[in-house]
């Protein structure tokens, strides 16, 4: 089955430009290697931006909350339920608190469901709803990490691979 892979218009990239001064696709030409009628099609969806041009556009607009945008809108992140949601700081800590609270429990499932190595029958279920807990505690960090940037923390930037180590 093929996966999604529609045209969407990603504003955050259009959004990206103007915060970091580039009030013309023009004055943005100087500063990526796209000509500026590349950088419309780029926001207006008409061309498909690759991972590497998401990784460019995020350094030279510094903006590393386009990657985690980027990453929601592909159609691997958009099948795999990744989600970049700008939620007020209340409202996502709250969630991180929530998400907390309800974590212990989840995780003492999963050591009842591993303690064989299997999942059966009967622990299908439980398994799912950790997994649809994960994923929703994975989208809360996602909300974190975009306040972070949005704040200027300097480690809540992309860390290379495995190393916990700043990408940048």
């Amino acid at each position: 089955m093929p996966l999604d892979d529609t045209k969407k218009t990603p504003d955050y990239l259009r959004e990206a430009r103007l915060r970091a001064g580039y009030v013309s696709r023009s004055t943005a030409s100087m500063i990526v290697p796209f000509s500026q009628e590349t950088i419309g099609r780029h926001e207006r969806g008409e061309v498909k931006i690759e991972p590497e041009d998401a990784i460019l556009y995020a350094k030279e607009y510094g903006a590393p909350d386009l990657l985690v945008r980027y990453c929601a809108d592909c159609p691997v992140g958009r099948y795999m339920g990744k989600q970049a949601t700008d939620r007020p700081l209340p409202l996502a800590t709250l969630r991180v608190t929530r998400m907390i609270s309800d974590g212990q429990s989840i995780a003492d499932r999963l050591e009842q469901i591993a303690f064989d190595g299997t999942i059966d029958e009967a622990e299908r279920e439980d398994f799912g709803q950790a997994l649809t807990y994960l994923r929703a505690l994975e989208n809360t960090i996602h909300d974190m990490i975009l306040l972070g940037y949005a704040a200027g923390i300097e480690n809540a930037g992309p860390v290379a691979a495995g190393t916990g180590k700043s990408a940048g």
